[in-house]
């Protein structure tokens, strides 16, 4: 499987070296891809981030027409920079970064924690530290649980304590990984099956965000525009309440999809600038240069049915 999935990869910019930091004891491994193969100053900034808790980073891009000169910012927080044919989505791009540091003889013996982690976020919005600290007592965890198509914790940011029950789990996991096309299969099988078969596994799993303190924070916003389905069927949360995550628990992500395209759910996306510019510190240009490249368009928010 190993020298399957090396056939993928279209362009080494940065080659891992044969062993990571001895002073970085966590490894990241960074999936990306943008549709016109850039490397967004967003992107730099949440690397930069993860960098900083003392991470070696395996940066793999899905977008094979990166240049060399669109990763310079990023060659100093990443242990290796790789391009590869688009497959499988993330979790592609996770299985080649961990298929090429097998290769260069890196193992989970080396490092205290493992991070999965992708730029469909913007962030961090509140130090990384806040979250990173917060993950303690468990082998798994993740930015924030959801209930939508199973329990699960959602796969843009996965971390696992590195001891004798996970270091196993994720030898095996990553080992038997198949490539998928079809993406709801990919999500079904690999984003909410991993939490499964974490929980099969016997391993302890916490989120920084939990389903209960969701739900009490729902309490806290009884004039949101989606309060009507918080009693219903579970929702994404990071989409339908990513104001009250932010406001009321310090979630340190916003999803990129919201600002970028105008779906019914973004009538919130008007006030976007303000909100984030009083809750946070984040540097807003960061977001607006993203949708002035990638946005749909002009606004055109879509109020939820049954609003004024």
């Amino acid at each position: 499987m190993t020298r399957d999935a090396l056939r993928f990869v279209c362009e080494t910019h940065q080659e891992l070296p044969t062993e990571p930091s001895p002073a970085r004891r966590t490894l990241v491994l960074f999936a990306h891809f943008d549709p016109q193969g850039v490397l967004d100053p967003y992107v730099a900034y949440y690397l930069k981030a993860l960098h900083g808790l003392g991470a070696s980073i395996v940066f793999v891009s899905g977008s094979p027409n990166l240049t060399p000169e669109s990763v310079a910012p990023i060659r100093s927080l990443c242990a290796g920079i790789y391009t590869r044919r688009t497959l499988s989505f993330d979790f592609g791009s996770w299985h080649l970064a961990w298929c090429i540091l097998r290769q260069h003889g890196w193992s989970l013996d080396q490092f205290d924690r493992f991070v999965l982690a992708n730029d469909s976020v913007f962030g961090p919005l509140f130090p990384i530290e806040e979250m990173w600290s917060s993950f303690r007592g468990a082998d798994m965890y993740g930015a924030i649980e959801s209930a939508e198509l199973g329990l699960h914790l959602q796969s843009f940011f996965l971390a696992w304590e590195l001891n004798s029950r996970t270091r196993p789990f994720l030898n095996d996991f990553w080992d038997g990984f198949q490539y998928i096309v079809d993406k709801d299969a990919l999500i079904r099988r690999y984003e909410i099956g991993l939490s499964k078969r974490a929980r099969r596994a016997g391993l302890t799993i916490k989120p920084f965000v939990a389903l209960d303190a969701i739900k009490e924070a729902y309490g806290r916003s009884p004039a949101h525009q989606w309060a009507g389905r918080f009693s219903g069927p579970p929702v994404n949360n990071t989409l339908y309440f990513w104001d009250g995550l932010i406001e009321h628990l310090r979630f340190p992500f916003l999803k990129t999809i919201l600002p970028r395209y105008n779906e019914p759910w973004h009538d919130s996306m008007a006030r976007l600038q303000d909100f984030i510019e009083q809750h946070t510190a984040y540097p807003y240009e960061l977001i607006q240069s993203n949708v002035d490249r990638l946005g749909c368009g002009a606004p055109s928010w879509v109020k939820p049915s049954g609003t004024p």
